[in-house]
């Protein structure tokens, strides 16, 4: 029996694998650039869903339903929350909820009381068990009278507490502690102060816990919770019936039984989700920059190959016409063997797809990188594309050189000389759609969605490549109509002009290498961009969140821990609010030395900085003793116009005060009605045996009715005294009006202010007091501060001018109360508030504001590798230090921002595109092996040197690479240039982008180009020179 042949497409390839081979790596690596980007952008999405989740707070992923429990209504209040919270249920979305009731009054432990600025517990009752909040020691407390206590507390096992809850009325009781619990476990969080986290929020110990029983037992009062909060490992499918479920618990508030508690109901999950939504979907709109790029590359890169796998195989199609094959023959012996080796191909590039992607993905997103979901619908798609996009490039590239002319094929010509009707047109509307595109994109003001800016490196690298092309061709073609330089000019131009096709390969170069060098630089880009804005964000490469003790200043307290002034520098903050509310406060003379902070972002260097912000002051008016005495004469009624305008002031209604500045802060020393004498403070009033600064002297207004006043009085001496000892005057240039103005303090009326108005007079200082408001405090201060306070603004901070004062507004100081700013200018990206905020001098800010105010937190920013040494001097000051954050810590959150990993992932895809371009060069010179030897042997026997042809053979394909692969760094170059401010990397302005292309990326990636490409045509060379023609079937 004879044995069956094998098919047509089967011996063919077998015969000649090369094409068939090209073909399949081609496929493999077409279908690897299509599958890479949805698998890594899922993962990427995960995990920033999985960072959101575990890296937030506790009232961020969490919904809690609160009522009020007064006596006898614990039952009913427990009731509706457990409730509301119920429609949140779902096991596979939610933990159990956690249901709590806590006073809302604090507990003292003792009977005294309790201290001043003491953070004081609260009793909470727990409905749950006891050992899910972590419990570390002892056993779960049964009555009213046991409870847990906080591991952090310090209290032992079988202490008996006694207890005052300070409510009205108080409440007092012993408790012995059972055990304690781990107040920072995931119920123990929430039992540690249900209120403080999810309620008004606030500052307070742990609570001392006992059973919800023991908490009605005691009949106490307060406030209800249920809280539920999100598992870990919540799926990003899982992420609209999260959201569904909060609603629903809201819904739950409002029915019968939550109205009837007056149940509300708080969440931070929604925001928490809203913001993962949106940076996934700028992550996507980054991904797709490359992947959709990557993907029409992989087909055109495909299409050239099967068009050279043609020109090369046009006369055995053609002999099929001759032999008179049915059409249905003809197409089978033309497309089947490619059509077989491009499946097989995306067969094996799916599994090989899968298995970089699972290389990759801890390499972009870190060892806690999610699984891979490679059956999901976009993946799938793209493997679809990927083979559709393939087979179709295929057959047009094939059909076209299947239908060669015969008078062609007898010519041995199987590439037209001058290009077709159609290829023009195609090549006309390529460049037109280009320069379309990128007129639209110059015009597009934002990327938000699809548009043409995805498409930006390929539109440059088609435009560039196009428009190369027929220049090169032309140059070429006139360049072989001249006698050549020499024998490799000869070959090389002729060659090229006989197969111009050949150039098309360095158009597909130029878009791979354009479609690396951008997606390389968003990546580089988008971390350098992250990391700026932590490092602006946060401020130093470390910063203490720091308590100052009592009589000590934070200014004064770093200064004294680092006289160097290069380690460590005092920072007060005040960043909850907007606008100019947003306050950063710092040593401007340690700015350069200490922060992570450019001046570059501020717009001005740290000179110019310094000056605007600690501008040249006069002197101040220094005092040593306990005793202040202030000499008048004339007092009266106020000078000028007032008098006719307000009242004069009675004696008894208003004092003249004095606020002096001390080492801890700001005092105020009281000398009395202001009458014709000597007005002195009692002995110890004023506390400045070491030397204070005089802040300002003016009235202060004790009636009740408020009514506008005046008063003018002459200073004729200034006194100071320390115990027995007689008082002591100043310098009386001080009773000079020059040394003085007019404060304007805290006292910011748009109009009709308190003013102080100082002159000259024989026996002294004249000033004349008008307070319009009656509630005000008139007076006047030394000009050794400035005011308004110099502020510099960030780029996008609302300002709202004040009346009558040229580049003033109303901010606040470091008390917490109002005071005028006068903006010195505005900076792309401050320190701490970025574009939105004002930042001051801190010594210039406690010259006019009390520096040792509670209204603003204390920090102390360090500078890289002093961490050790500022902490260890900072507790010789008595400074406590209570949180510690790092930069490098910032920065790694920063980059695992959603939008950052987006532009990341992009990489791997920009990199398998450019070695399928790669590629492209090797199989288009191993497809047409054959006819390079076939040369080759020819030019040998008509005496051509070995190392001319060897040369020529290698600039052939080397050249046009080259030159592609500059002109796609260009191409690439640009394109980021054109999008990067465009493209969504990050949230917000600030700090400045800067230069978005750095010159290192593109030559790493070009050169890396042309090198393989050079080592490429190097094993092309040696291949066609190395093996003789043997002329038949090859």
């Amino acid at each position: 029996m004879a044995r069956r042949r094998a098919p047509f497409w089967a011996r063919s390839i077998r015969r000649r694998p090369a094409a068939a081979s090209v073909l399949a790596v081609l496929a493999l690596v077409a279908t690897v650039v299509s599958v890479l980007a949805p698998l890594l952008l899922r993962a990427a999405e995960q995990a920033t869903l999985d960072d959101a989740v575990r890296g937030a707070d506790p009232q961020a992923v969490s919904v809690a339903a609160s009522a009020e429990v007064e006596i006898g209504t614990l039952s009913a209040a427990q009731g509706a929350v457990v409730a509301t919270t119920a429609a949140a249920g779902d096991p596979d979305r939610w933990h159990d909820d956690v249901v709590v009731a806590e006073t809302k009054a604090p507990v003292s432990r003792g009977d005294d009381g309790a201290d001043a600025g003491e953070r004081l517990p609260r009793i909470a009752g727990l409905s749950n068990d006891c050992r899910t909040a972590g419990l570390v020691a002892g056993r779960c407390p049964g009555g009213p009278d046991e409870v847990l206590v906080p591991s952090t507390s310090g209290t032992d096992v079988g202490t008996v507490l006694p207890l005052t809850v300070l409510d009205v009325p108080e409440q007092s009781f012993r408790v012995r502690v059972v055990g304690t619990y781990d107040p920072t476990s995931r119920v123990g969080r929430v039992v540690a102060g249900p209120n403080v986290r999810f309620g008004s929020g606030g500052d307070a110990s742990p609570d001392y816990v006992m059973s919800l029983g023991g908490f009605d037992a005691r009949a106490l009062t307060g406030t209800m919770w249920s809280v539920r909060t999100l598992v870990s490992g919540l799926r990003l499918d899982d992420v609209p019936a999260v959201l569904a479920d909060v609603d629903e618990a809201k819904d739950a508030a409002l029915s019968a039984d939550g109205a009837a508690s007056s149940v509300s109901v708080r969440e931070g999950v929604g925001e928490l989700l809203g913001g993962v939504v949106a940076g996934n979907r700028s992550a996507t709109l980054i991904v797709a920059v490359a992947a959709l790029q990557a993907i029409v590359l992989a087909w055109a890169a495909q299409g050239v190959v099967a068009g050279r796998i043609g020109h090369a195989r046009a006369a055995e199609w053609g002999l099929t016409r001759l032999r008179g094959l049915p059409a249905r023959r003809r197409a089978s012996a033309v497309l089947l063997e490619p059509v077989v080796a491009t499946l097989v191909g995306a067969a094996a590039g799916a599994a090989v797809g899968l298995g970089i992607a699972a290389l990759c993905a801890p390499v972009v997103l870190g060892p806690s990188a999610p699984p891979l979901e490679p059956f999901r619908a976009p993946v799938l798609l793209a493997l679809a594309a990927a083979v559709v996009g393939s087979l179709v490039a295929l057959v047009v590239a094939s059909v076209r050189a299947a239908r060669v002319d015969l008078v062609d094929l007898l010519r041995r010509a199987t590439e037209p000389r001058r290009l077709s009707r159609t290829g023009a047109v195609l090549q006309a509307v390529a460049v037109a759609a280009a320069v379309v595109g990128l007129v639209a994109l110059l015009t597009e003001p934002d990327v938000t969605g699809p548009g043409v800016a995805l498409l930006a490196p390929s539109l440059v690298a088609l435009l560039l490549g196009v428009v190369g092309l027929r220049a090169a061709v032309a140059a070429v073609r006139r360049r072989s109509r001249r006698p050549a330089r020499s024998v490799t000019e000869l070959l090389v131009v002729r060659r090229i002009a006989r197969t111009p096709s050949q150039l098309t390969v360095a158009v597909v170069v130029v878009l791979g290498v354009a479609l690396a060098v951008s997606s390389t630089q968003v990546a580089v880009l988008g971390v350098r961009l992250a990391d700026d804005r932590a490092a602006a964000s946060l401020g130093a490469a470390t910063v203490l969140d720091v308590r100052v003790p009592a009589g000590r200043t934070l200014l004064a307290a770093v200064r004294a821990a680092d006289p160097s002034g290069r380690q460590a520098m005092a920072v007060e903050t005040a960043s909850t609010g907007s606008g100019v509310g947003r306050l950063v406060a710092l040593d401007t003379t340690r700015l350069g030395a200490v922060s992570s902070w450019d001046p570059a972002w501020g717009g001005r260097d740290l000179a110019e900085l310094r000056r605007q912000l600690r501008p040249d002051t006069g002197p101040a008016l220094r005092i040593t003793g306990d005793r202040l005495a202030v000499t008048l004469a004339d007092v009266g009624a106020p000078d000028g116009q007032a008098a006719g305008q307000v009242s004069t002031a009675d004696p008894d209604d208003v004092d003249l005060v004095a606020v002096l500045q001390a080492a801890d802060g700001w005092h105020q020393a009281v000398l009395g009605g202001p009458r014709d004498g000597m007005l002195t403070t009692g002995p110890g009033a004023v506390p400045c045996d070491d030397g204070c600064r005089l802040v300002w002297l003016g009235l202060a207004n004790h009636a009740t009715d408020g009514a506008p006043y005046g008063l003018a009085a002459t200073v004729t001496g200034i006194a100071v005294g320390r115990g027995d000892s007689a008082d002591r005057p100043v310098d009386r240039a001080w009773l000079v009006h020059d040394r003085w103005r007019n404060r304007i303090g805290a006292d910011t009326l748009p109009s009709g202010g308190p003013t102080a108005t100082v002159s000259d007079a024989r026996e002294g200082l004249r000033v004349s007091f008008v307070d319009p408001s009656g509630s005000g405090t008139p007076s006047i201060a030394p000009r050794d501060a400035p005011e308004p306070l110099p502020a510099l603004v960030g780029a996008d901070t609302a300002v709202v001018p004040q009346p009558g004062v040229a580049d003033g507004t109303v901010g606040f100081g470091l008390d917490g109360g109002p005071l005028l700013l006068g903006v010195v200018g505005t900076a792309p990206a401050l320190p701490r508030v970025l574009a939105d905020g004002a930042m001051v001098d801190l010594t210039t800010a406690g010259l006019v504001s009390d520096p040792a105010g509670t209204a603003v937190d204390h920090e102390v920013w360090v500078a890289p590798g002093a961490a050790d040494r500022v902490r260890t001097a900072l507790a010789r000051q008595g400074v406590q230090v209570e949180q510690t954050r790092t930069l490098a810590d910032a920065q790694r959150r920063a980059e695992r921002a959603a939008p950052v990993l987006g532009a990341l992932v992009g990489v791997p895809t920009a990199i398998a595109a450019l070695v399928l371009t790669l590629l492209v060069v090797g199989g288009v010179g191993v497809v047409g092996a054959r006819s390079r030897r076939r040369d080759v042997a020819t030019l040998r026997t008509a005496g051509f040197h070995p190392s001319g042809l060897r040369l020529a053979l290698f600039l052939e394909v080397a050249a046009p690479a080259a030159v592609a692969a500059v002109a796609g760094a260009v191409a690439g170059t640009a394109a980021t240039l054109l999008t990067a401010a465009k493209l969504p990397l990050r949230d917000g302005s600030a700090p400045p982008m800067g230069t978005p292309v750095g010159a290192g990326t593109v030559a790493v990636v070009l050169l890396a180009t042309v090198v393989v490409t050079a080592v490429v045509a190097a094993a092309l060379t040696s291949s066609a020179t190395r093996t003789p023609f043997a002329g038949g079937r090859s």
